[in-house]
């Protein structure tokens, strides 16, 4: 008797997931799936990851503050702000990043404007972090940075449309001392680099 044999299901892999461009933050929830009978099929339909608001939110209330530069929203997303590194846990300075940022963000809503970067390789999503805005600030695009891989336009030095009295939370950090400027290596310029690099020089 002759029979076929059923084409083998290849089994979901992070490093296949990161070849198509899928974020790292939803990387671990795909695999789960995937181990619970999950085929997959909706991955080759999904055009852009970052439009889906869920994971990459416009806007939130933040919970919990882990550090200095990453914290909580409500509805469970982690945030890591980008351009600025805070020291870590048992690190000096931790304790005094942590107080500092829970103080500018307390209860508050953000609006969360992202960069050519938006999510690392611990499943965070990477964004620039506004507060005390007048309404719901209009962003200029994610990639409107990226001219190639590691060039860039000229950054951004203006606070943007409806967030003119606002405070980008990352320069505030930066400013009172608790977090430094952190480059990305290798990688272009980011929208507001160069407004922090002129709080350190």
């Amino acid at each position: 008797m002759n029979r076929k044999k059923k084409p083998k299901s290849k089994r979901l892999t992070a490093v296949e997931l990161l070849k198509k461009g899928v974020p790292a933050v939803l990387i671990p929830g795909i695999i789960l799936a995937g181990a619970l009978g999950w085929k997959g099929e909706e991955l080759k339909k999904a055009l852009n990851y970052h439009q889906i608001k869920t994971i990459f939110p416009d806007q939130g209330v933040v919970s919990t503050v882990e550090d200095g530069d990453t914290f909580m929203l409500r509805n469970d997303v982690r945030i890591r702000m980008l351009g600025i590194d805070a020291p870590g846990r048992g690190e000096k300075g931790f304790e005094e990043g942590k107080l500092g940022l829970s103080g500018l963000l307390g209860n508050k809503k953000v609006y969360l404007e992202y960069d050519r970067y938006q999510d690392d390789k611990y499943g965070r999503v990477l964004a620039w972090v506004w507060i005390d805005c007048e309404r719901k600030p209009t962003f200029l695009p994610a990639d409107y940075m990226h001219l190639t891989y590691n060039t860039s336009r000229s950054g951004l030095v203006d606070n943007p449309v409806g967030c003119k009295k606002g405070k980008l939370v990352n320069e505030e950090m930066v400013r009172s001392g608790f977090t430094s400027y952190e480059k990305y290596k290798d990688r272009g310029e980011l929208k507001y680099e160069g407004r922090i690099i002129s709080i350190i020089q």
